[in-house]
């Protein structure tokens, strides 16, 4: 069928149509047509949506599917219909399931269950064989199965040497590397922020210096090596300006930031709330503004859901049993328009959530024009909803914002096929 957006404002910084309003048609998988807003008129297109942005398809670069190992808290296919309904044409699955994606094989298993939905899978695959950090997984091998990043997710690689020959071996076969930066001999076990709101609570703290001298080593790494590094899970503020400096001095390096680090701060935990333990922890409300200013003026290139399903039974415990980790992926766009409002150009939304995402992992980005794939999210900035476990389509029971009004609704996404998400 032919399906048509009406008065759509475009928002590609890539496309001769940016910042217009026009009407798009799509057929068969494929933009057919662009034209000023109301002039066209197919009367067999059905109205996909109307007054609406339209971006290129977004993509989530850190999402858990949980699937194979832990089914009850997300299977792929839930995940993959999470992922449409917040707004996702692709992600990027952490390879940290039971048992960790560390061969072809694997890789190639995680391609067939992600088959025939609107949301591709792109898997990634361990750095180290089984993710224990000892000796190197066949990086080429997962290459060549599909696997297009690679990752121990959130294991901080220890062993500096083995690290330098993972950048090494990787720039020889052109693969791309994520690190997640936490020494764990400074951070251990601790549960929240080193903090004073922490430390009144009774919590072992967590130090920002955990994630800054990580990110430290692996920046010392990259100007070692000439390799490129992608960091994840970028939390505190002395870590962001050590990163914007790597970029003034021109070392490859890109940064993403998790949705829930540029919205809570650790005073979310004054209740002792489990669904605000996370992976870095919540850091202060100076960490979070900071953070905020990096996405807008270029230093974080990617915003992130850092999408964690769990079960009941993993969260409604006491606070140092609860699993870490936020159900995030449906409500990524919402929570950017509360952390930022209508400071976040539309330009620099499709940056971080479509454009840099997909430039960094290696596929192929997607545009808006005449003539190419419909890959597109389509979005309604001032719109209004109330997310609750009745319309989420994740099985993980741990949003924060669960029966909240929100801004900002996804109204759908074309990829191949199309899927109306609100």
């Amino acid at each position: 069928m032919k399906l048509l957006i009406r008065h759509a404002r475009i928002a590609d910084p890539r496309s001769a149509f940016h910042r217009k309003t026009c009407d798009v048609l799509v057929h068969e998988g494929v933009i057919e047509r662009i034209a000023g807003a109301g002039e066209i008129s197919e009367k067999d297109a059905v109205v996909f949506a109307s007054n609406c942005v339209v971006s290129p398809g977004w993509m989530d670069m850190r999402v858990n599917f949980r699937e194979p190992g832990e089914e009850q808290k997300e299977t792929i296919s839930s995940g993959q219909d999470a992922a449409a309904a917040g707004g996702f044409t692709s992600v990027l699955l952490m390879p940290s399931v039971q048992p960790p994606v560390s061969s072809r094989g694997s890789v190639e298993y995680i391609r067939s269950l992600a088959n025939g939905h609107v949301t591709e899978v792109f898997p990634a695959g361990t750095i180290t064989d089984k993710r224990e950090g000892k000796e190197l997984a066949e990086i080429y091998d997962m290459q060549q199965g599909g696997a297009v990043m690679f990752t121990d997710d959130k294991r901080f690689l220890q062993n500096s040497g083995l690290m330098v020959r993972a950048l090494q071996y990787a720039g020889n076969v052109n693969a791309r590397l994520i690190s997640y930066a936490d020494d764990s001999y400074l951070s251990g076990a601790n549960l929240a922020n080193e903090s004073g709101v922490t430390t009144s609570l009774g919590f072992k703290g967590s130090p920002a210096i955990a994630e800054v001298i990580a990110v430290e080593r692996d920046l010392n790494l990259v100007r070692y090596s000439g390799q490129p590094l992608h960091f994840a899970g970028i939390s505190s503020r002395e870590a962001m300006e050590a990163i914007r400096i790597a970029k003034l001095e021109g070392l490859p390096v890109t940064a993403e930031v998790f949705i829930h680090h540029l919205l809570f701060d650790d005073s979310m935990l004054n209740d002792f709330d489990s669904t605000y333990k996370v992976k870095p922890p919540l850091r202060s409300m100076t960490d979070v503004e900071v953070l905020r200013e990096g996405v807008i003026d270029g230093t974080i290139d990617v915003v992130s859901s850092d999408h964690a399903p769990q079960d009941i039974e993993s969260k409604d415990v006491e606070f140092d049993y609860a699993a870490f980790g936020m159900s995030s992926i449906e409500t990524v766009y919402s929570s950017l328009r509360m952390a930022f409002g209508d400071s976040l150009s539309e330009s620099r939304l499709a940056e971080v959530l479509s454009i840099a995402p997909r430039s960094i992992a290696g596929v192929a980005v997607p545009t808006i024009d005449q003539g190419a794939k419909a890959n597109l999210t389509v979005f309604h900035p001032d719109e209004k909803w109330t997310f609750n476990l009745k319309n989420s389509k994740s099985k993980g029971v741990n949003s924060p914002l669960f029966n909240r009004e929100l801004p900002g609704v996804v109204a759908g996404v074309i990829n191949g096929r199309y899927s109306v998400s609100r």
